[in-house]
């Protein structure tokens, strides 16, 4: 079993820090001291990446691609993205389909196949887009639409199938850590930044809301909930990636893990979302019942303690923000809004009232007015399952949830094939806690979120592919039920 990091990948990893710190540093000097020259400078790092990133596709490689993507995720949505508002040029379409296109390139020979079950599960969310697709035509902005389909459902297969059939996981352990950890201390960075200036400091989706006097930051994406819960899968993904990388780390790559965590931790809790404070509690509960030594145990009951005090020191530090988020009102107009949901779905039953159109449906129709302990429904789904139901009916409903039951039989299949497999299906159960606590409560399921969450989770399948001491009954099992790429697509 792998438990180390090699020098090779160390080294690569060191190189990728480097190159960050230095044209960061150079970029920002310049734009400080010369502009016109710190704008000449970005260009020329912008050419020199495009030429690099080309002569990777065409030699099939495609770990360097996502892994810039993966580091410079926060920075696309508004730096990358060309128009600003309603882009058609993005950092995320651009590097996946480069990236598809270096795995079409790819020796046959060196692609992993792609288990049964992971295939099925990206089939399903493909039947989910046509059939939204569908639903279009009540859509007030056709084209806007497409553009959320494609890019939360069709780029996620795209890069599940590009990792899991040709990344170097295993190889590339401490260059996924630095990309991660460095994505994360961008947002982080950003989110922090807007609590203090009290502005939302790269606007390009709706503002952030402010509650009690504090913003509620979305740091450099478009909502706040897509923050928190990048922070907190980026935060279950790095306590992994700590986990594979083994105990023999270097003193600067522990210090970078530890900002890496903290930032990941605080791009979670900063928006101020109970789901998602919840969530964490609740892993760490599971945790401390899944840990087996008695010391470990013990500092996780700690944290939990720590947790349950931090809830009485909030009312003391910020009495409006507790206030606000410990409202039985927003219990009320939740039990509201699902009512609202389920009046919209009876009537529409079959294909829903067209996807991204529920707002639009029903404001203003009294027939679609629903209240709760005098509190009324707001117009808005508020829920992954409800949105998805009530916009793209039965015949959406019924792939969008199976691709994730898919998702979720196939780690559980994995769970006892491995050492690898374990260690996977518990950081996997805490990610997949993450997604949907917190979607059952917010229309989460349209947004960037899709995309990280299906690069972390191909990343852990892939480490679970590659995992030396997998014993041959798996092995047999998988070599029988997968299919290599490019011979068959589905």
């Amino acid at each position: 079993m792998f438990n180390g990091m090699s020098e090779v990948a160390e080294q690569r990893a060191r190189y990728l820090e480097v190159v960050l710190v230095v044209s960061g540093a150079i970029t920002v000097a310049g734009f400080v001291l010369v502009p016109q020259a710190g704008l000449v400078a970005l260009v020329a790092c912008a050419i020199l990446l495009f030429v690099f990133v080309l002569s990777e596709v065409f030699r099939g490689r495609l770990e360097g691609i996502l892994l810039w993507w993966a580091a410079a995720l926060p920075l696309g949505g508004y730096f990358l993205s060309f128009p600003r508002e309603h882009s058609i040029v993005t950092l995320d379409r651009v590097a996946m389909l480069l990236a598809f296109l270096g795995l079409l390139l790819a020796k046959p020979s060196t692609l992993t196949a792609v288990p049964k079950g992971l295939r099925q599960a990206g089939l399903a969310c493909l039947v989910f887009f046509a059939i939204a697709c569908t639903t279009l035509r009540n859509s007030p902005n056709a084209l806007n639409a497409v553009r959320i389909l494609f890019d939360s459902f069709v780029l996620p297969v795209l890069l599940g199938w590009c990792v899991i059939a040709k990344f170097d996981v295993r190889g590339r352990l401490p260059t996924i850590h630095t990309a991660v950890c460095v994505s994360s201390i961008i947002s982080a960075a950003v989110a922090a930044a807007e609590i203090v200036t009290g502005q939302d400091l790269l606007p390009f989706g709706p503002p952030a809301m402010a509650y009690g006097g504090i913003i509620r930051p979305n740091g450099p994406f478009e909502s706040n909930d897509t923050l928190a819960l990048i922070g907190a899968v980026s935060f279950f993904f790095l306590l992994f990636l700590r986990k594979a990388l083994g105990s023999d780390l270097s003193v600067g790559r522990r210090m970078l893990h530890c900002l890496g965590l903290a930032a990941a931790l605080g791009m979670s809790l900063m928006p101020m979302f109970r789901s998602v404070a919840i969530t964490l509690l609740l892993a760490l509960i599971i945790d401390t019942l899944w840990e087996q030594r008695t010391s470990r145990r013990a500092w996780r009951v700690v944290l939990m303690l720590a947790s349950v005090g931090a809830i009485f020191i909030v009312p003391i530090l910020a009495p409006n923000v507790f206030e606000d988020r410990s409202s039985s009102q927003n219990g009320y107009a939740r039990v509201a809004q699902y009512e609202q949901s389920l009046r919209v779905f009876v009537e529409h039953p079959v294909l829903g009232v067209g996807f991204q159109n529920f707002n639009r449906y029903v404001t203003g129709d009294l027939r679609y007015v629903a209240s709760y302990q005098g509190v009324l429904s707001v117009d808005w789904p508020h829920s992954n399952l409800a949105q998805v139901l009530t916009e793209t009916g039965l015949l959406g409903f019924v792939p969008y949830v199976l691709a994730n039951v898919l998702l979720f039989r196939q780690m559980w299949q994995w769970r006892h094939s491995s050492n690898s497999a374990y260690l996977v299906w518990k950081y996997f159960v805490y990610i997949f806690l993450s997604y949907w606590i917190t979607g059952i409560t917010e229309g989460s399921g349209y947004s960037p979120l899709n995309l990280w969450c299906v690069f972390v989770i191909a990343v852990s399948c892939k480490y679970v592919l590659t995992e030396p001491d997998l014993v041959p009954s798996e092995e047999a099992l998988a070599s029988n039920l997968t299919f290599r790429v490019p011979s068959q697509v589905f």
